[in-house]
């Protein structure tokens, strides 16, 4: 598939350039490592947490699904997801979620963008390229944000996922965990919805637990706050 981006330089222009996007394998490792380390390099854990060499090798691999942008022969954008069965019992697990019995829930990974080429939107394209791919054999995917992530935030929420919890992971760092359904049993009931600070974690786990999802994020007077909708059987729209 090929698409027509922006690519920003340094002097203040920019170009429109053709790109192609598809699925990528275990011939990608060197690149994909080098665009993961270029942009992970200095980023807080707080923030970002990197991936090492062993698990971009298994994104790459069987038990994995990665989906890559490329400028000619240089990949400038890279999504992950985690496939395999046993990889992502033991990722949810660590998020307190159980694992379906039939084995039909994804994971992601990361996505990363090359600096010149962030601003064109290639999150949500790769992101719904590899959805399209996943919906044939699994049912939902999980992701994980940090709260001071708000970008990415955002983004995730625009693409349809709905926060279902808040955890401290990857040693003890403060994570949203948000999954996106692909055909969903349920609705969000966004009128008489619940509107609350971005920095009041106790009081958005008290919705969650009450049943209510986050399904937006937006900015009022005081900074940013998440709206929460009660959760209802699909029967009921």
């Amino acid at each position: 598939m090929k698409i027509f981006v922006r690519q920003h330089f340094s002097n203040g222009i920019f170009i429109t350039v053709p790109c192609t996007i598809g699925t990528l394998g275990d011939r990608d490792n060197d690149a994909a490592l080098k665009l993961h380390n270029d942009t992970a390099h200095g980023l807080s854990r707080d923030l970002f947490a990197p991936s090492t060499e062993e698990e971009i090798r298994r994104f790459l691999g069987n038990e994995g699904l990665s989906v890559g942008v490329r400028h000619k022969e240089r990949l400038i954008c890279l999504r992950t997801v985690k496939t395999g069965r046993e990889w992502v019992k033991n990722s949810l697990s660590e998020l307190g979620i159980t694992c379906n019995t039939e084995g039909r829930e994804a994971i992601t990974g990361f996505c990363v963008v090359a600096k010149e080429f962030r601003g064109n939107n290639i999150q949500f394209l790769s992101q719904y390229y590899a959805e399209s791919i996943l919906a044939r054999d699994f049912d939902s995917i999980t992701t994980t944000v940090s709260p001071k992530n708000i970008f990415s935030l955002q983004n995730v929420l625009a693409c349809g996922y709905c926060i279902i919890g808040i955890k401290s992971v990857y040693n003890g760092y403060l994570r949203y965990v948000l999954r996106k359904d692909f055909y969903p049993d349920y609705s969000v009931q966004t009128h008489g919805h619940m509107l609350i600070p971005i920095r009041k974690i106790p009081e958005q786990k008290c919705a969650i637990e009450a049943g209510y999802a986050g399904y937006a994020i937006i900015r009022r007077a005081g900074g940013f706050h998440i709206l929460y909708g009660k959760q209802q059987p699909k029967a009921d729209v």
